[in-house]
């Protein structure tokens, strides 16, 4: 499973656990303008490169995967943008995942929605019961 996907599944799986987040305003790599509410955030996750791998006899034991959350709002949101990325951040710390960058709130300038990324790492194990 790609890391999108894996991010995509748990989002949406427990949008319910989010701060003003729709199940349908989870996205993979670009917004689906068909489904989306331009009422609420849009999230929009997408991969980084990977990190760190642990290597043992040849052998890569881990790697250290890196995501992108683009949070999109619409420019007459009034809602705690602040208090939403929180909401993420704090539920995907709860399972392994690690915000370490956030670049700050900027407005586009072609539709003036206000943005913000967060990027995340994860450890993901590559050695599986069945290697063994």
């Amino acid at each position: 499973m790609t890391p999108t996907a894996r991010i995509v599944g748990l989002l949406s799986d427990n949008a319910d656990h989010l701060e003003d987040i729709l199940i349908d305003n989870i996205c993979a790599y670009m917004i689906d303008e068909e489904n989306v509410d331009n009422t609420h955030p849009i999230l929009v996750v997408s991969e980084d490169n990977d990190g760190q791998r642990d290597i043992g006899n040849n052998t890569i034991l881990s790697t250290i995967k890196r995501i992108s959350i683009m949070f999109y709002y619409p420019i007459n949101f009034d809602g705690d943008m602040d208090s939403i990325e929180k909401s993420v951040e704090s539920f995907l710390y709860a399972h392994g995942i690690r915000r370490y960058l956030n670049a700050g709130h900027v407005m586009t300038p072609d539709t003036k929605n206000i943005t913000n990324t967060l990027k995340f790492n994860y450890k993901q194990d590559e050695i599986t019961e069945e290697d063994n």
